[in-house]
């Protein structure tokens, strides 16, 4: 009887051991997951240049260029007063050759 009693108390004390041991290694596995996420947060950010003289408390501002192309065929691209218009022929990987117009208007006085 005593055997068993012991045998049981051996049991529940090892399964004790275990259980703690589940739980730090969750939080060591936590804690590098946390780890690993900031750092390629941070390369993102130093990489994107956001993250330049700022502290964790700033707010980054930044701006964005937004360039539009069409693409016209042909005869329908018009030289069109106070635009500019430049040209550029190339042959593509098919042996085609293409022109490329570049057209940028120029702003208004």
């Amino acid at each position: 009887m005593w055997t068993f009693i012991t045998q049981l108390l051996v049991t529940l004390v090892l399964l004790s051991f275990f259980l703690v041991s589940c739980q730090n290694v969750m939080h060591i596995v936590r804690g590098s997951l946390c780890f690993v996420l900031k750092h390629i947060h941070h390369e993102l950010d130093k990489e994107l240049g956001e993250s330049e003289g700022l502290s964790d408390d700033e707010e980054t501002i930044s701006t964005r260029v937004v360039r539009r192309r069409v693409f016209l065929k042909g005869d329908e691209f018009q030289n069109i007063p106070g635009e500019q218009v430049t040209e550029e022929q190339f042959t593509d990987e098919q042996g085609n050759i293409v022109t490329k117009k570049d057209h940028t208007s120029t702003p208004n006085p």
